[in-house]
């Protein structure tokens, strides 16, 4: 109902008042030029919640599937890591096998370290791609058929083609810091799932541990919330109140804005930082921020945005899904989590833009 209103040019929307508040609004690929994650997945939530006095944890964490098929389609569709454990190989344009050279399990290594990989070659100019032709060859159809179909709509035939890919955001292992009922910092506000940050998933998410997680910390929230609610307090809300945000909503603009957030993560916040291209990022997004007063959608994921940024800036180590080029090497002094509330945020951004030290994030 939102999405026509604003087509309307009327920004419309229907407040519920509630007496818990879940939020599982799912990760931050949106963020991204190129990801795996639905249009839905572009991180307000964390917005929302850091302007409420939340702690946002571990922000600096995104995970990046090495080997999305590089076909313009967005999402992005995966060349599952089925494919390199049943023998595809990943070669650049040259036809040359690459992760040979960088890790001892090659292909097998982990999502980081290939992704990297994937990545340097495309920066290179050389290009990626997946090559199932001898592993997997005319068993391809029957036995990925997923993948078979995604490829055939690009007019890709992976039996005999090879198949370009290209590392895309896949999980964010940051998010809203809860204890282990799911509770946040902020009262009667609870976050589970991708949106929330546990700590379980610590530097690099570990396949399908993200769907126990959102299980088994789903349920603790509803229980929690059961034991705390009143049945007097959750009952059924008689009226919704429809409020008129009285501002028009440039659709085009939006677009052109969006864009430039995710190209701005992709190119200075993706598979491989900097501290020069941190800093870039931060000054885009925050003047992004300024110029987006009047439209929330876009104040919410730059909003979010920053915070990625901002706790990679201040994380100067490589470790998991984070990676610097000018501190390559994982420091024993931040082995820890990292955790920032909207003051913090500001404060780096400060110190980064004016060059200065910024304070450690790291407890």
């Amino acid at each position: 109902r939102l999405a026509r209103a604003e087509t309307r040019g009327e920004g419309s929307y229907e407040l519920i008042p509630a007496s818990a508040v879940v939020l599982a609004t799912g990760g931050v690929g949106g963020l991204y030029a190129v990801t795996t994650n639905p249009a839905y997945a572009r991180a307000e939530a964390i917005a929302f919640a850091a302007r409420c006095g939340a702690v946002i944890a571990d922000a600096e964490f995104v995970q990046f599937h090495p080997t999305a098929i590089d076909i313009g389609a967005d999402p992005a569709p995966l060349a599952t890591e089925a494919l390199r454990g049943e023998g595809a190989l990943l070669v650049n344009g040259l036809g040359e096998r690459f992760m040979a050279a960088l890790h001892p399990d090659a292909e097998l290594a982990p999502r980081d370290i290939v992704a990297r990989g994937v990545f340097a070659e495309i920066a290179a100019g050389r290009g990626a791609y997946l090559d199932c032709r001898t592993a997997i060859g005319d068993r391809f159809a029957t036995s990925f058929p997923t993948v078979w179909a995604h490829c055939q709509t690009a007019g890709i035939d992976p039996s005999r083609d090879l198949i370009p890919v290209a590392p895309a955001a896949h999980y964010h292992m940051g998010g809203i810091a809860t204890d282990a009922r799911g509770r946040t910092n902020v009262e009667r506000l609870w976050a589970v799932g991708e949106v929330a940050s546990t700590g379980l998933h610590g530097a690099n998410r570990l396949a399908s541990n993200s769907l126990l997680e959102a299980i088994v910390f789903g349920a603790r929230a509803a229980a929690d919330i059961a034991g705390l609610v009143s049945t007097e307090d959750a009952r059924p809300v008689a009226k919704l109140k429809r409020v008129d945000s009285g501002r028009v909503i440039d659709l085009r603009l939006r677009a052109e804005t969006i864009a430039n957030i995710r190209r701005t993560m992709t190119t200075h916040v993706g598979v491989v930082r900097s501290g020069a291209g941190l800093r870039t990022a931060m000054r885009v997004l925050r003047q992004v921020s300024r110029d987006s007063a009047g439209d929330q959608v876009v104040a919410n994921m730059a909003l979010a945005a920053r915070f990625i940024a901002a706790a990679a800036y201040a994380r100067k180590e490589s470790r998991g899904g984070h990676f610097r080029s000018d501190f390559p090497q994982a420091s024993a002094r931040l082995a820890r989590r990292s955790f920032l509330t909207l003051d913090d945020l500001q404060a780096i951004e400060h110190d980064a833009l004016n060059s200065r030290v910024p304070k450690s994030t790291h407890r």
